[in-house]
C-alpha cells in the first residue's frame, strides 16, 4: 500500500520557499515510535494494523484538531514520528510566537493524541501517552533549509522530552500529597449470592479524588507503580476502606486488595491490627483479603508463611482474577483460600463462548473441591447470570447486579 504521508526530506522544496518568504517555520512533533513495539510482540500484520488507522486518523483530524493549511510528514519514509509544519498565520503581517507553539501544542495533545493512542488498542490495552513538542525553525541564509528544519525537529524531541518530565512529576506530585492527606475515595461493590440475590459483602475499590487525573483505579495504581509508591498507596486504601466501612451493613462480609509485600506491615498485624479494627468497629471475621492470582503465584512462599497469622485471627483470603492466564491452579488449591475469584475476561459472553464455559465451570468444580466459594465478578447482563448461576457459582459482582456506591470525597 502506498503510503500517504511523504517524509519531511521530500517536502524540502516547499519547506526552504516557506521558510525564506515567512523567516520561520513552527513545527510540531507527535511522537508515536512506542508503538512499533505492536511489531516485536504481535508481529508486522498488526504493526501495520495499528499504523493504517493512526493514518486515518490522522486524516479524520485535518482542520478539525489541525489547520488544513498545516504541512504534515514524517521524520523519515514509513516513520512514527509526525511533524506538523504549521501553517502561517491568518493575520500574514503578524508573526508566530512560542505562545502560538504552545497554543497548538496543547491542543494537539488534548484532542488529537488521545485518538491516536486508542489506535493501538487492544496490542496495547492501556492508553499510552504519546509525547507532543515544538520547536522553530529560523531562516538563515547561510544554512542548508534541511540542516534548519533538523535542529528544529532535534528542539521538538527535547521539548517533548522535558514536558513528559513535568508531566510525570506533575503526577509525583498530585501522588504524594493524596497520600498525606489521605485524600482516598472508597466506593463499595456488592457481592450478592446467586441464587437469592441478597448481599454477602462488598469489595471496596479505591479511587482519587476527582479533579486530580487519578481518578479512576487503573490511572491511581498505574502513577503508584511508576512512581515506586504502591505500598503506600495500597496502605492507605486498606487502612480507608476499613475505616470507612460503617456506611455498609454490618453482617456484610468486607473485601479488602491487597499486596503480599504489605502483608508483614508493622501496623496491620500484633497488637496494633487489634487496636485500629476496635477503632474501625470491624470484626476481624468480615474481613476478607483479595490478592491476585498471579502475585499469589509469584509470591507464593512468603503468601503461604504470612496466610495462616490472619486466618488464625478470623480473617478469610480471596484470590482475584482466577484464570487471567497463569498456570497456578495447583498452588491455589494447596493454599485453600476461602474464595475464587473468577477473571472478569472469563465471564464476559459466558452465555456464547463454549471455551469460557468450560474454563468457568473448571474453576468451579475446583473451588468446590477445596472448600472454596466462588464468585463471577464483572457480570455484565442478565445471560451471562443465568448461565453462572446454572455452572454452579455461589456469588456474583458487576455491573448488572449491582453498581458501586459513588463514595464520598474524603473531607
Amino acid at each position: 500500500m502506498p503510503e500517504t504521508i511523504a517524509a519531511y526530506d521530500e517536502r524540502l522544496p516547499d519547506l526552504e520557499a516557506q521558510l525564506t518568504e515567512w523567516g520561520s517555520l513552527g513545527v510540531l512533533v507527535v511522537d508515536a515510535s512506542p508503538l512499533s513495539s505492536i511489531e516485536d510482540g504481535y508481529g508486522v500484520e498488526a504493526y501495520l494494523e495499528v499504523r493504517e488507522r493512526l493514518l486515518k486518523t490522522l486524516d479524520e483530524a485535518r482542520g478539525k484538531d489541525y489547520r488544513s493549511g498545516d504541512v504534515l510528514c514524517l521524520d523519515r519514509p514509513r516513520g512514527l514520528r509526525f511533524l506538523f509544519f504549521l501553517e502561517r498565520k491568518r493575520r500574514r503581517n503578524v508573526p508566530l510566537s512560542v505562545a502560538d507553539l504552545r497554543a497548538a501544542r496543547a491542543r494537539i495533545a488534548s484532542s488529537l493524541v488521545p485518538n491516536l493512542g486508542r489506535a493501538a488498542f487492544p496490542y496495547i490495552k492501556a492508553q499510552r501517552g504519546l509525547d507532543v513538542g515544538y520547536g522553530l525553525a529560523l531562516h538563515n541564509p547561510l544554512l542548508h533549509p534541511g540542516r534548519i528544519v533538523e535542529r528544529a525537529l532535534e528542539e521538538s524531541l527535547a521539548q517533548a522530552a522535558l514536558q513528559r518530565r513535568q508531566d510525570e512529576l506533575l503526577v509525583l506530585e498530585k501522588l504524594q500529597d493524596l497520600l498525606l492527606r489521605e485524600k482516598i475515595v472508597t466506593a463499595y461493590q456488592p457481592i450478592l449470592r446467586m441464587q437469592e440475590g441478597t448481599i454477602m459483602g462488598f469489595e471496596a475499590l479505591s479511587r482519587g479524588p476527582r479533579g486530580s487525573g487519578l481518578e479512576s483505579a487503573d490511572m491511581l495504581f498505574s502513577a503508584a507503580t511508576s512512581h515506586n509508591l504502591l505500598v503506600e498507596l495500597d496502605r492507605l486504601c486498606r487502612r480507608r476502606a476499613l475505616l470507612s466501612s460503617g456506611r455498609i451493613p454490618s453482617n456484610a462480609k468486607i473485601f479488602v486488595n491487597t499486596l503480599p509485600a504489605t502483608m508483614r506491615d508493622s501496623h496491620f498485624r500484633g497488637k496494633a491490627l487489634i487496636d485500629f479494627l476496635d477503632r474501625a468497629q470491624v470484626s476481624p471475621d468480615r474481613i476478607v483479603i483479595e490478592i491476585t492470582e498471579h502475585l499469589v503465584i509469584e509470591n507464593y512462599s512468603l503468601f503461604r508463611e504470612t496466610m495462616a497469622y490472619f486466618t488464625d485471627l478470623g480473617m478469610s483470603f480471596a484470590v482475584d482474577d482466577v484464570g487471567a492466564g497463569y498456570s497456578g491452579l495447583e498452588s491455589i488449591s494447596k493454599l485453600r483460600p476461602g474464595y475464587l475469584k473468577i477473571d472478569t475476561a472469563l465471564v464476559r459472553d459466558v452465555h456464547v463462548s463454549a471455551v469460557n464455559r468450560a474454563m468457568v465451570k473448571a474453576i468451579i468444580d475446583l473451588g468446590h473441591g477445596i472448600g472454596a466459594n466462588v464468585i463471577a465478578e464483572g457480570i455484565q447482563s442478565e445471560e451471562e447470570t443465568q448461565v453462572l448461576r446454572a455452572l454452579g457459582a455461589d456469588f456474583g459482582q458487576g455491573y448488572h447486579l449491582a453498581r458501586p456506591d459513588a463514595g464520598t470525597e474524603p473531607a
